[in-house]
């Protein structure tokens, strides 16, 4: 709480800091993401995303002893004998293991976390707010008496290792019941007073009764449990040409970008012993279908938008070069000649679109586009304009292609001024604006080669019939 944020210095120039713009993004971006979701993509000091308490750890040079109950995986659910690791290196050593952050809102913005997982033994008091725990050293001394005879406790047998990662872990309903029933039995034969208190697992938000009752734990939607930590990364800040966005909007608006559809965990341990999983935009609380028609609009959409306003350009050219060939009158031209270059010109749109290598070739990259959407789209619906006018004027108002262009322009107007209104109450109408607005104007881009190449083919026609 205690640190400056990034906007502290780079926007005042503090220091000589860089002044950061973002003149190509949205406002609605910069109020909903933190400086660090784009320039912290990747961590490269290990970290655990899951501690549990309920198993002993079958890891080496631990101390003390106690803390063999302690059991951390890392970012990729493998097992990390983290104390041993302490113990051998001290805290000074930062072993080196990269990986992409999970993402979380917090005070409406998102930001890189990690948030802790955690599975624990605990004891519930009902009308009791929160939850006590067994001390460490019981369940540490519990299962060292059962190591020693497996008579002792014997349903701690039943806990086994289910995912093959060579450590036992409490998953299924058979080892929920055989570990709360094991702490129970110590416990009271311990002389703990158990009266009006029961043994629970608890699993993150879950709190089990037994291996297939649990109730909800209320925490924070930041969390993954109530009792597990969580931090926002603010450290190792990567510079600008290499955060999120220097690709363009897919970094983050495609189906396999990291910050909105990568998988993550929900609960370290499911019925099979592997992690339940979710895509991360569950765990931000957002829509998968706003967050589909983001994907779809920046992977698909302007994916041939840019080609297809390159091809209206070329188009445009053709008919200007018409003209002026009319009017000069330099050579004759054959219609087969156009449509054998617009048959060209249709295959070399379709490879621009389909090959992302030629893509990059072909189009400037990818950030310049999205940087300069707004100046390409004025063109695109400029010109659509241009050929609305020019078919009213040729009184061709009843055709289905004037009606297309006149629907398509309008809807990208509409569209275009709920893209500027930063209003909670329509936010979500707001989000669907863009993608509207991006698919318009492609049909109408569409719609106005469609009109430039009919004119073309009919100037030929009736200079063929003079």
């Amino acid at each position: 709480n205690s640190m400056r944020t990034c906007k502290d210095c780079h926007t005042t120039g503090y220091l000589n800091a860089p002044i950061a713009k973002h003149a190509w993004l949205p406002d609605l971006h910069l109020d909903k993401l933190s400086c660090q979701a784009c320039h912290i993509p990747q961590r490269k000091v290990k970290s655990a995303l899951v501690q549990v308490s309920d198993i002993y750890n079958p890891g080496t040079k631990i101390t003390p002893p106690p803390k063999y109950v302690w059991t951390f995986y890392d970012q990729n659910m493998n097992y990390w004998n983290h104390y041993g690791e302490l113990t051998m290196f001290t805290a000074k050593d930062q072993p080196s293991d990269p990986f992409i952050p999970e993402f979380a809102k917090y005070k409406g913005q998102i930001f890189p976390v990690n948030a802790v997982h955690s599975a624990w033994p605990g004891i519930y008091t009902e009308g009791k707010k929160g939850l006590d725990q067994p001390k460490q050293r019981d369940i540490y001394n519990m299962w060292v008496i059962h190591r020693k005879d497996r008579s002792k406790y014997p349903e701690l047998k039943k806990i086994a290792d289910n995912n093959s990662d060579t450590i036992p872990e409490v998953n299924s309903a058979e080892e929920i019941d055989a570990f709360i029933n094991s702490v129970t039995a110590y416990m009271n034969d311990q002389g703990y007073d158990l009266s009006g208190k029961k043994v629970v697992w608890v699993n993150d938000d879950r709190m089990y009764l037994n291996g297939t009752d649990y109730k909800m734990l209320e925490k924070e939607y930041w969390e993954s449990s109530p009792y597990a930590s969580v931090y926002k990364y603010s450290h190792d800040v990567f510079p600008a040409k290499a955060g999120l966005g220097i690709n363009g909007c897919t970094d983050c608006h495609s189906f396999g970008s990291d910050i909105f559809f990568r998988q993550v965990v929900k609960y370290p341990f499911g019925d099979d012993g592997n992690p339940v999983m979710e895509p991360q935009y569950k765990k931000l609380g957002m829509s998968g279908f706003m967050m589909g028609m983001s994907a779809f609009r920046e992977q698909i959409v302007k994916s041939f938008e840019y080609p297809a306003i390159l091809f209206l350009l070329v188009t445009i050219l053709i008919s200007i070069a018409c003209y002026v060939n009319r009017k000069e009158n330099f050579f004759r031209v054959n219609s087969n000649y156009l449509y054998i270059m617009y048959v060209l010109l249709a295959a070399g749109v379709a490879l621009v679109f389909l090959k992302p290598d030629v893509n990059s070739y072909v189009l400037p990259d990818r950030l310049t586009l999205d940087a300069n959407h707004f100046i390409i789209t004025i063109f695109a619906l400029a010109a659509g304009a241009y050929t609305w006018v020019r078919m009213r004027k040729e009184k061709l108002t009843g055709t289905l292609l004037f009606r297309l262009q006149a629907f398509f322009l309008a809807l990208a107007i509409v569209s275009g001024i709920l893209m500027m209104i930063k209003f909670e109450l329509i936010y979500q109408l707001v989000r669907v604006a863009y993608t509207v607005f991006d698919i318009s104007v492609v049909l109408s881009v569409l719609t106005s080669i469609v009109y430039f190449i009919n004119d073309q083919f009919s100037f030929l026609k009736a200079e063929t019939q003079k």
